[in-house]
């Protein structure tokens, strides 16, 4: 008879602030096959009145089909905790305040992003002995066993299960300590017994828990340096009866492992504490859903039991989106193999990931789209350019097609403005405009990437030439580094060479794809008609350009500018979303409004940053000035101006001599500065996102894509200029 193993009590201890109980392991029965399973619930008191708020992550996986299911979901009460506790803490994080708004702006207005739900059921919890019952989870200790009850996520079929002690229990007040790292208490049994029924189908398996509780240490440095905190944490079951807690604490912002160490349960003996732990990811994982990065596959190294293991995931994709800032974590299971003390072991493994979703640094996750976009665009235009590519482009040839001078006249001069750079945001715009619509963008990735930055890396090519513009994105412009011919031509290639990822897409209709082509053709005769006022402006003479300043209509018609040369490209992007999605009617004018607003709003922010000293700003201070732009920056600071500042401004305005004089444009730089011009164009273009915002919200599910999306183009706008 298997002999039981006493269990601490798993009860409640009212005085943490932070507490859950994690179960994980696996379930088998016939006609079921197999599956890896974990369930975690969390506890978080409130500081103000201590009040609970409660969370439960849920996810079972298929080991043979890789298919991931999950529950996700949080209380009513951590919610409210959550937005009337979390901005102070997290500005002493370092998040942007403007990132935290967006974020908090949302869940007030929408709820939590899905899949995460709201239970409103009141979770219940019972001590002496433990029970905690929420909804449809529920967690008892009934004597030396545990009962388990849980609906599966992929079908909601009812899952009881008890569990009985198979090792003995690691007990620990204070793990953690070391190196900025705060402490938890840590009750552990690595091998539980399984037995139960899944709507009466009998079900066996194995199965892990912990019980934790303490502060917010493990989350963050109890430090004044406030750091983030995560972590790496292994929990590995050898076949040899050998089971090891592998854990490894990280600064969040740095990625540098703070302190490590495992625990060894081993040949009957009581688990034993080692420091000298050594852990390497081998192989990353990129979630295509929230662009987080997981390090998925790790050799790990115990010199004090000679042990080196190598951990391997069962399927990539087990993200689990949770509630709060942290995004998501990566929580799955796998194999290791490798040896310990020369001998050959293998079993299976969980891995988790905690703090790799932190949003405290939005640019990170702004760079792997762009590295992703950047990706898409070389599939379809390589920096070298193939046969293939050629007769992809332009059909099989009567004679013969020259790659290289096709390479040297077009990929060159674009892959060398590529390469510098760029915030890649229409694409990004529209990727997650798809997604809050609901359509997976994967099929549509080339086709988003390609068409907006491609046509948009033709128009600022054509801009720098009609502007006799010196630098772009820090260097010298294309026309001055290849030829007026090779920019042109390149340029205006690249504003119908993106439209063949259009052409026959399997994954469009006819309808969709006349659709698509109507709004872009709409898009490139209302960007022309932009620059020709644009143009025309430019060609003002003095008296002309006086009294145009003196206008009463200018800043409408500088705004009305900017919707063409500028906004529409966004507009037809969220319009493009739309007829991917076939949204109905009331779904696109909303999108396509915030469209346009935003792309007004970001070239008003834009022509505020060319008065900007920081040095990724990448072209010559004032240069809008110089070259005798309407801008709205520009207008602003007419309009605020009085007197003698206002006549003098006017003055080097209307002259061309006198504003391209080193003297003359300082001046003008200073009197923009003086009047707030620049702030209150900050302020006007964020209210004119923010006065759109809430009817784009309103016809879009509340979704993770919809948030970021709304916390990308916040942070855009909302960049600190530096004068």
């Amino acid at each position: 008879m298997e002999q039981r193993l006493k269990w601490p009590d798993l009860s409640s201890r009212a005085e943490a602030v932070l507490e859950w109980w994690f179960v994980q392991g696996y379930l088998e029965a016939a006609g079921f096959g197999r599956r890896d399973f974990m369930l975690s619930l969390f506890r978080q008191a409130r500081r103000s009145d201590g009040r609970n708020g409660y969370m439960a992550l849920l996810s079972t996986l298929e080991p043979g089909s890789g298919r991931h299911a999950l529950v996700s979901q949080t209380s009513p009460e951590l919610v409210e905790h959550f937005v009337e506790e979390a901005p102070p803490e997290l500005e002493e994080l370092g998040i942007d305040r403007p990132v935290i708004d967006a974020f908090i702006g949302e869940i007030e207005s929408s709820g939590p992003p899905a899949p995460i739900r709201v239970e409103p059921a009141q979770a219940v919890l019972r001590t002496a002995p433990f029970e905690a019952v929420w909804g449809d989870i529920s967690l008892a200790q009934v004597g030396d066993s545990f009962e388990i009850g849980f609906n599966l996520p992929e079908d909601g079929r009812r899952c009881l299960l008890k569990a009985q002690s198979r090792a003995a229990w690691f007990t620990e007040d204070s793990v953690g300590g070391e190196h900025g790292v705060g402490t938890m208490a840590y009750e552990s049994c690595p091998r539980l017994s399984l037995v139960g029924s899944l709507d009466g189908i009998a079900l066996a398996g194995e199965a892990w828990i912990d019980h934790q509780w303490g502060d917010y240490g493990w989350l963050r440095s109890p430090h004044e340096d406030q750091r983030l905190l995560g972590w790496d944490w292994f929990g590995i079951n050898l076949e040899d009866g050998t089971d090891l807690i592998v854990m490894v604490h990280r600064d969040m912002r740095t990625g540098q492992a703070l302190a490590g160490s495992a625990i060894v349960f081993a040949g009957g003996k009581p688990p034993r504490t080692v420091r000298d732990v050594s852990i390497a990811a081998t192989r990353r994982w990129l979630s295509p859903a929230t662009m987080i990065a997981y390090p998925v596959a790790w050799t790990i190294e115990i010199p004090a039991i000679a042990a080196r293991l190598h951990f391997e995931p069962s399927a990539d994709d087990q993200e689990i989106p949770v509630f709060g800032f942290l995004d998501a974590i990566w929580e799955g299971a796998g194999r290791v193999a490798g040896e310990i003390a020369g001998q050959r072991v293998e079993g299976r493994a969980r891995l988790e990931l905690h703090g790799y979703g932190y949003l405290h640094d939005f640019k990170v996750f702004q760079d792997r789209w762009i590295d992703n976009i950047n990706r898409r665009i070389r599939e379809f235009l390589p920096e070298t350019l193939s046969q293939d590519d050629l007769e992809s482009y332009l059909g099989r040839p009567r004679w013969g097609y020259d790659r290289d001078a096709h390479t040297q006249m077009l990929s060159v001069p674009i892959w060398d403005l590529l390469s510098r750079g760029g915030k890649h945001w229409r694409p990004i715009f529209g990727i997650l405009m798809l997604q809050a619509l609901g359509v997976d963008p994967e099929p549509y990735a080339r086709m988003v990437s390609v068409i907006p930055e491609l046509v948009h890396n033709a128009s600022v090519t054509i801009d720098d030439i009609e502007d006799a513009s010196e630098t772009r994105r820090g260097e010298e412009t294309l026309h001055l580094r290849y030829g007026l011919p090779t920019a042109v031509n390149m340029a205006n290639t690249l504003y119908f060479l993106p439209l063949l990822s259009l052409s026959n897409h399997s994954h469009l209709t006819v309808g969709q794809r006349e659709a698509i082509y109507r709004t872009i053709i709409e898009m490139f005769v209302q960007a022309h008609f932009g620059q020709a006022q644009d143009l025309y402006w430019s060609k003002l003479d003095q008296a002309a350009r006086a009294a145009l300043w003196e206008d009463e209509r200018i800043g409408d018609l500088i705004l009305q500018a900017h919707a063409f040369k500028t906004a529409a490209a966004v507009r037809a992007t969220a319009e493009i979303a739309c007829i991917v999605a076939d949204a109905d009617p009331e779904t696109t004018r909303a999108c396509t409004r915030f469209g346009e607003s935003w792309g007004v709003a970001f070239q008003i922010v834009d022509d505020v940053n060319n008065f900007t000293k920081a040095p990724e700003w990448g072209k010559t201070r004032g240069e809008d000035i110089a070259a005798g732009k309407f801008t709205f920056a520009i207008h602003k600071a007419v309009e605020r101006l009085n007197g003698a500042d206002k006549r003098r401004l006017m003055e080097i305005l209307a002259c061309e001599a006198l504003r391209r004089t080193e003297a003359g444009l300082s001046e003008a730089i200073r009197l923009v500065e003086g009047s707030g011009a620049l702030e209150a164009c900050r302020r006007f273009a964020k209210d004119l996102m923010d006065k759109d915002w809430p009817a784009l919200s309103g016809a879009l599910p509340a979704s993770r894509h919809k948030m970021m999306l709304r916390i990308l183009l916040t942070k855009l706008i909302d960049l600190p200029v530096e004068t």
